[in-house]
């Protein structure tokens, strides 16, 4: 099981955006029920980060990160998207 941390500004609105995206991403792409998606404020995005497998983020991420990191702007503009995706499926492939 694959743990995906969302972090944007709140952990609210954005995130929960974001988050259905990427799920209906990864669920068309035969990861269903591998994978869960936890959603944090960026802040909080380290310490939720320390036992995660990816970070995807609507803003810049904190320093020191173990996890990797991919841009979740994409997801909300369509600029870039398919590149994102790309880094999000490359992630869980890992």
């Amino acid at each position: 099981m694959k743990k995906i941390v969302l972090a944007c500004g709140a952990g609210v609105a954005t995130s929960a955006a974001v988050a259905q995206k990427v799920s209906q991403l990864l669920d068309s792409n035969g990861y269903e029920g591998k994978y869960e998606i936890v959603q944090c404020t960026i802040p909080e995005a380290k310490s939720a980060c320390d036992d995660a497998d990816l970070l995807i983020a609507t803003a810049v991420p904190p320093e020191g990160l173990k996890c990797p990191y991919v841009n979740g702007v994409p997801f909300l503009t369509g600029i870039g998207r398919p590149a994102a995706e790309k880094e999000v499926l490359d992630a869980m492939a890992q």
